[in-house]
């Protein structure tokens, strides 16, 4: 560990150092070569420590790598406990595979639904469209799964170290300097580490330190310093388990996924059935949207109880496929499970400095009904890991510096291009008028094999290097984009 008494931020360009070694792509093992890492297994000892801030997906999906790696860290979340269930997420093969090696897949497939159609509606319930989702199954090997959001993270919570994680720990201050980091938070709790991890989501306290410190130095772009693109309101929660006979879509083996656009109307409602007979739930619009939110830049995404009610209150009479109306799965939905966003995306071009590196939300915001935000987090980690897997005993600041912009230089534009097709569905399924009306129906009614070649070409369904690798089962395989 380096010695803290001697630490002091640096504001260098990570990569601009007289003494950098030259970067030559995104395998490890050409960056960090002769370095004598094993090929296989955990570190006999961990050449550094990791702080990662932020309990979500991304910061418990790398505490469990680590883990694995053998690679010391300590995570820390502001929350006192991880989030009661509001939300899903959606996992596909790109992730699955890499959760295989973990040994997690039997877990995680107890708690998931496999999507068998997406059906796009009119307000009036006649169907625009359906795309059949099993396909998948036999092309890349694993199906695309709707799971619960916390149940997933006590999945991920099991496989670490209890003491590894400590809970109510609010970051105050950062220090990110050559020789380590220190963090500071609002109790007085001190942690140093050789390097910081930003997992905290999009609204990251990790971020705006480092932002802060780079903008201080004119060294931030201009586009980073400008606020998150808020697009529209999202209402969504998940209900308690239904009545099957009442409601047959939840207790089917397969997730059916329906998408009702309204008629002169800004909502979009989306039902996804998960696990237990519930029902996740979405409206998406123009919900009392707030005042000044353009000029926010770091905000907070959720509303207090009285604007939720308000938003419930404009959507309950929306209709439902199967009859009645959203305000019946309102009520048989917890009052706590119920939760109003702000829907926003942003691409960041700055994903590290110095000795702090972002993933995650933290350096790439979606909308929250894309399926995407969980999935991008975890590829990140898949990334980021590896690289920090080959870097040799003894590091030096500028090893970590070559591999966040190995990670960086790897995983940016992926992330751009998925923002990009994310936010034009969104503003497909929320738009209105004839024009939206044909693009949405030509969308939903694509040959099979037009929209199997697409998915193909996002196909790339990453290892962890460190761990034996599991059968990559489709027959389909990945395309040549190394997972760093």
């Amino acid at each position: 560990m380096p010695n803290r008494s001697t630490m002091t931020p640096s504001l260098k360009s990570s990569t601009s150092s007289q003494n950098s070694k030259p970067y030559y792509g995104t395998n490890p093992s050409s960056i960090f070569s002769g370095t004598g890492i094993p090929a296989l297994g955990p570190r006999e000892t961990s050449p550094f420590k990791v702080l990662i801030i932020g309990a979500g997906v991304g910061g418990l999906m790398m505490g469990a790598c680590l883990e694995r790696a053998g690679i010391d860290y300590m995570i820390l979340e502001r929350m006192q406990q991880l989030p009661i269930p509001r939300t899903t997420i959606q996992l596909t093969a790109n992730t699955l595979r890499s959760i295989e090696q973990l040994g997690l897949l039997d877990e995680v497939m107890k708690i998931a639904k496999p999507m068998a159609t997406v059906t796009l509606r009119k307000h009036n319930m006649s169907v625009v469209g359906k795309r059949d989702a099993t396909y998948v199954k036999e092309r890349y090997g694993h199906y695309s799964c709707i799971v619960q959001k916390t149940e997933f993270l006590q999945i991920l919570l099991s496989r670490l170290n209890p003491s590894k994680v400590q809970w109510g720990r609010y970051v105050l201050e950062i220090v990110n300097g050559n020789a380590g980091v220190q963090c500071r938070c609002a109790n007085g709790h001190i942690e140093e580490a050789d390097i910081l991890i930003g997992a905290d989501g999009a609204y990251s306290a990790v971020r705006q330190n480092l932002y802060r410190a780079l903008r201080e130095k004119n060294q931030l772009p201009k586009s980073d310093m400008e606020p998150l693109k808020f697009t529209l309101n999202a209402v969504m929660g998940i209900s308690e388990p239904l009545d099957v006979e009442q409601y047959p879509c939840v207790g089917g083996e397969f997730s059916d996924v329906n998408i009702i656009v309204g008629k002169d109307s800004p909502h979009t409602l989306w039902l996804t059935p998960t696990v237990g007979n519930r029902l996740a739930w979405s409206v998406g619009g123009e919900l009392l949207t707030p005042e000044g939110c353009d000029n926010v830049n770091f905000k907070q995404s959720e509303f207090g109880p009285e604007a939720i009610d308000a938003a419930c209150a404009l959507i309950q009479d929306l209709a439902l496929p199967w009859g009645g109306r959203l305000g019946d799965i309102i009520a048989k939905t917890r009052r706590d499970f119920i939760t109003k966003v702000m829907v926003e995306e942003k691409h960041y071009k700055t994903w590290h400095h110095g000795r702090t590196v972002l993933i995650g939300e933290a350096c790439h915001k979606f909308v929250p009904y894309s399926g995407q935000g969980a999935e991008q987090a975890i590829l990140d980690v898949i990334c980021l890991v590896n690289l920090l897997y080959r870097i040799p005993e003894h590091p030096t600041h500028q090893d970590f510096c070559i591999a966040f912009e190995a990670y960086r230089a790897q995983r940016s534009h992926i992330a751009k291009s998925a923002i990009e097709v994310s936010d034009a569905m969104s503003h497909l399924m929320n738009a209105q008028g004839l024009s939206a009306d044909l693009k949405r129906k030509i969308l939903f009614n694509l040959p099979d094999w037009i929209t199997a070649s697409a998915v193909d070409k996002v196909q790339v369904r990453p290892l962890l290097s460190f761990l034996p690798p599991v059968e990559d089962r489709g027959y389909k395989k990945s395309v040549n984009v190394p997972a760093c």
